[in-house]
């Protein structure tokens, strides 16, 4: 038996045995063996059994693992701010990162380079001229901004979505470089040789100018076209008759109407001689001096159907048959609502391949990733597909339409004007009416009562023309003799915006409730209580000549559209008289026209709006559903896709951050700096005058001066 065995010891006796066993090891394995020895007895501490220690144990285990998880969470949340994948924005909860929108960014500055390289390229072939080249390229660099990249993208995710819910199939571009190439080369995607002839019925007055000035009015009778001319006209087949000379202004009738056949055979010639390559400069002299009115040129047209001459408008068909046609096909003729007939022959597209070559070496040198021309050229392929789905769906089914007459006031006023939104109103003060029976009151209702609120609630329950035909009336019994004083006449006021009416009137008026052909009131004022008629609402600018006109023309009970347009905008006659049929989807929902056409009670004047590019106002004469004609897809398919795009835009939920690349934001410094005004640069300290040196005299000793450089006074 060991003699160190414990066995047969004593308590004490082996306590003094286990602290010499704790020395021995503390001799032996020095501090290794103490640092054994503090642990083991925190091991033993732990191991007994005391509930509340373990529970102090685990509770700081827990908080130490709780506060490493948030600092690595706030860790990830601070990483993820200025990393890539951050949103810059959100498209129906769908999130668009940074690393999408850098990768857009190098990918429209790619393309605009391109883009803006071959435009200008177009000068040397003469394909356009030096001034067309400016203007295209004045609008291409707007294309690569940040603001363009990240609606490009939210272009793209929403179209993504839209397809899906439709149920369209989302294509791959099979070629993103074809993609790039279309795109750089789309402002002169095609060329045209475009021939225009007639002669409406304002343009006879004066033959001898390409832009007609204003004349009397034509008689009703008058026609768009003129008249076949005697045998031996200088034009072979059918002929309108020769034209007065430059400058001479024949009395109105001078050019009879022309039969439909004599239209027909000029445009067959002029097929004839677009078939033979004939210049368009020999096509126009021969239609000029055959008497007809006539425009004719080459012209660069984009893939979108605007043609580079910013001054001439094609027809839809003409405009619509570029982009489908093939080199030396005839487009035409198109014939428009002011009875000119258009025809013209595809010329030969410029040269892309030079573009398409060069366009993968630049887009290496600038480091643009494949992805991101796929991912752009991805979402180019996709707006086709959804285009051509709208299409079919178009010719499937059948549309709303209107026909209507068109009362021109003139070009659309420029950035000059004052802007809107604008109210048009005519007023009726009451008090001028005590003591009027209403039964003397023309088309007055029976039992019609004058009292202010009584008499506008009879008026706006009323349909909107027996409510203006019967405010007319109560104008004009309210301004019989004796004649009222100026400021409290009845009748059309003119044009206000709403910081120019008083504050009760403009708030009502200007509320989003209230709608042209609406009473309001009554209304306190300076002449007593009235009732207000809103004759209409205008949202864009007004010049002086626009609104005196448009007032001119309401204050007319019964206007006559011919009249005004031939007073106002000769050239645009025939559009009084029938401007045609537009179909509801070749507009938006917010845009003036389409109240104008599908709002306003049929045969009653519309509030004002632009089309093509001209201040207008409408009377609808009929409205119908059906399946759109040849025209009317040639216009959708030019502006269809971007009408539906811009409904569905504003009915998504989007979200923009505020600094999508803080790379590409100015710093405070610079921020700060540009703030302040520069400073200027202080005065030189100036000495003593430069006085010459006298020879045997000591040099000008040096004193202060004044700004001036002149020696202080003491």
């Amino acid at each position: 038996m060991p003699k160190n065995s414990n066995r047969y010891r004593g308590t004490a006796e082996r306590a003094r045995g286990a602290d010499a066993d704790r020395k021995n090891a503390a001799r032996s394995y020095g501090r290794l063996g103490r640092l054994r020895e503090a642990f083991g007895n925190v091991t033993a501490r732990i191991r007994r059994p005391r509930p509340s220690r373990e529970a102090v144990v685990f509770g700081a285990l827990s908080l130490a693992i709780v506060l490493g998880v948030g600092s690595l969470g706030a860790g990830w949340a601070l990483y993820r701010n200025n990393h890539d994948w951050t949103a810059v924005a959100s498209v129906n909860g769908h999130a668009i990162s940074r690393e999408a929108l850098r990768g857009r960014i190098a990918v429209l500055a790619l393309l605009v380079q391109e883009r803006s390289s071959f435009v200008a390229g177009g000068v040397i072939p003469g394909n356009l001229t030096a001034d067309q080249v400016a203007v295209l390229q004045n609008g291409i660099a707007a294309a690569a901004t940040l603001d363009a990249a990240r609606e490009s993208l939210i272009d793209d995710e929403l179209l993504r979505q839209l397809a899906a819910r439709d149920g369209i199939a989302t294509p791959a571009s099979p070629d993103p470089w074809v993609e790039a190439t279309a795109y750089a080369s789309g402002d002169t995607a095609h060329r045209l040789r475009f021939i225009r002839f007639g002669l409406t019925v304002t343009n006879a007055m004066s033959t001898g100018a390409a832009t007609p000035s204003p004349s009397p009015s034509p008689s009703p009778g008058a026609s768009a076209t003129p008249a076949p001319s005697p045998s031996g006209s200088a034009s072979p087949g059918p002929s309108p008759s020769p034209a007065p000379s430059a400058g001479a202004s024949p009395a109105p009738g001078a050019w009879p109407a022309a039969a439909q056949a004599n239209v027909d055979a000029t445009a067959a010639r002029i097929r004839a001689e677009l078939t033979a390559g004939t210049s368009a400069e020999t096509i126009v002299a021969k239609l000029h001096d055959a008497g007809w009115q006539v425009f004719g040129e080459d012209v660069s047209v984009s893939a979108d159907g605007v043609p580079a001459d910013t001054t001439l408008e094609l027809d839809p068909e003409i405009a619509a048959g570029a982009s489908t046609g093939k080199p030396d096909d005839i487009l035409g003729p198109a014939t428009d609502a002011t009875g000119r007939t258009s025809l013209a022959r595809v010329l030969p597209s410029p040269d892309t391949v030079p573009l398409k070559r060069r366009l993968p070496a630049d887009a290496d040198t600038a480091k643009v990733e494949l992805s991101a021309i796929q991912s752009w050229a991805d979402a180019q392929a996709l707006r086709r597909a959804v285009t051509a789905s709208l299409l079919a769906g178009w010719r499937s089914k059948s549309v709303n339409e209107a026909h209507f007459r068109e009362l021109v006031i003139g070009p659309a006023p420029d950035s000059s004007a004052a802007g809107g939104p604008w109210v048009e109103l005519s007023q009726l003060v009451l008090d001028r009416l005590t003591g009027v029976s209403p039964t003397s009151i023309e088309g007055a209702p029976t039992g019609l009562s004058l009292a202010g609120d009584a008499l506008g609630k009879t008026l706006n329950s009323m349909s909107q023309s027996s409510r203006a035909t019967l405010f007319r009336s109560l104008v004009a019994a309210a301004n019989k003799p004796p004649a009222p004083e100026t400021s409290n006449t009845s009748g059309e006021v003119g044009f206000y915006t709403k910081d120019g009416l008083v504050p009760a009137i403009g708030s009502a008026v200007f509320d989003p409730s209230t709608h042209s052909g609406q009473v309001i009131g009554p209304i306190s004022t300076a002449s007593g209580p009235e009732l207000f008629l809103v004759e209409s609402k205008y949202g864009g600018t007004l010049d002086d000549r626009s609104k005196a006109a448009l007032g001119q023309i309401r204050s007319d009970p019964a206007p006559d559209l011919l009249t005004y347009v031939a007073r106002f905008s000769p050239a645009d006659a025939a559009l009084a008289t029938d401007a045609g049929w537009r179909s509801e989807p070749e507009f938006g929902t917010t845009e003036a026209i389409h109240s104008a056409l599908f709002d306003t009670e049929i045969g009653f004047l519309s509030d004002p709006f632009i089309l093509d590019g001209k201040l207008a106002l409408a009377v609808v004469t009929e409205r119908r559903t059906a399946v759109p004609d040849a025209t009317t897809l040639a216009r959708l398919a030019l502006d269809g896709y971007s009408v539906w795009f811009d409904i569905e835009l504003a009915k998504a939920t989007i979200t923009r951050s505020d600094n999508p690349l803080p790379e590409l934001m100015p710093s405070p410094t610079a921020t700060s700096s540009s703030s302040v005004a520069p400073e200027m640069p202080s005065m030189p300290a100036l000495d003593t005058p430069n006085l010459p040196v006298i020879p045997g005299q000591s040099a000008a000793t040096s004193v202060p001066t004044d700004a001036m450089g002149l020696p202080l006074l003491p």
